[in-house]
């Protein structure tokens, strides 16, 4: 078995290094492939495609929409292909955080709210099992800003709920995931500089830097100034 995750969050916030930059732009997403060839010269070919973009209003929440389209394909030894397409779309909000006074770690819960479905095509044949559900999925992360608008993601799973109805048949399917612990996702995304200001390039910290050094301007600016010698009128004469 051979699985390639060519990239998990590969592109991230639109806004300058720091993760939490209000009204900026957020753009995100992922993509996977997997690949297997069993003896009997079936081959699978599984992937998907994740995007999302939305507007940042202030240093904690983002609202937008995202959208997946993604295909599970299986080809037989005699060359015929069957495919199974999904897709989904829908609004999304996420709520981030620094962690205490970290310029460095952050963590963000989202939340997804999609219509989902799929069909089934097999070679040239019109496309059958027509199918299509609501999802509702809640996830925890765990950012780390690495430098030059670097930074890594940490998911350990979360918890999901879908419904999905054949066209065809009068009852629907429920099911509810908890994956606390049982899937882990690395990423990487990648922060730009661009939105309501252009601002020059911030390392992690930066913030904290510049916070400390207007800090002692404004403690300098209030310290009492020396009071100016006055000349002496004797002397003047």
């Amino acid at each position: 078995m051979k699985k390639l995750i060519l990239a998990l969050l590969a592109m991230g916030t639109i806004a300058t290094a720091n993760a939490q930059e209000p009204k900026s732009i957020l753009l995100y997403g992922d993509a996977t492939l997997y690949t297997n060839r069993d003896n009997a010269l079936f081959k699978t070919t599984n992937w998907d495609a994740n995007i999302g973009i939305g507007y940042q209003f202030n240093h904690n929440w983002t609202l937008g929409l995202k959208v997946m389209w993604g295909q599970n394909a299986t080809k037989d030894s005699a060359g015929v292909k069957n495919t199974d397409n999904l897709y989904s779309v829908g609004p999304f909000a996420r709520y981030s955080h620094y962690i205490r006074k970290s310029e460095t770690f952050f963590w963000y819960s989202q939340l997804d709210f999609d219509y989902q479905g799929g069909y089934h095509t097999s070679g040239g044949d019109p496309a059958t099992n027509k199918h299509t559900g609501v999802y509702v999925g809640l996830y925890p992360a765990l950012g780390i800003n690495v430098g030059r608008g670097l930074c890594l993601n940490f998911a350990i799973g979360g918890i999901n709920y879908a419904t999905d109805k054949i066209q065809s048949a009068t009852n629907s399917t429920n099911t509810f995931n908890f994956t606390f612990g049982h899937q882990a996702n690395i990423g990487l995304s990648k922060n730009f500089n661009c939105g309501h200001k252009m601002h020059s390039h911030h390392e992690p910290g930066d913030e904290v830097h510049r916070r400390k050094a207007d800090k002692m301007e404004d403690e300098d600016d209030a310290a009492p100034k020396p009071k100016r010698k006055e000349r002496n009128r004797d002397d003047d004469e």
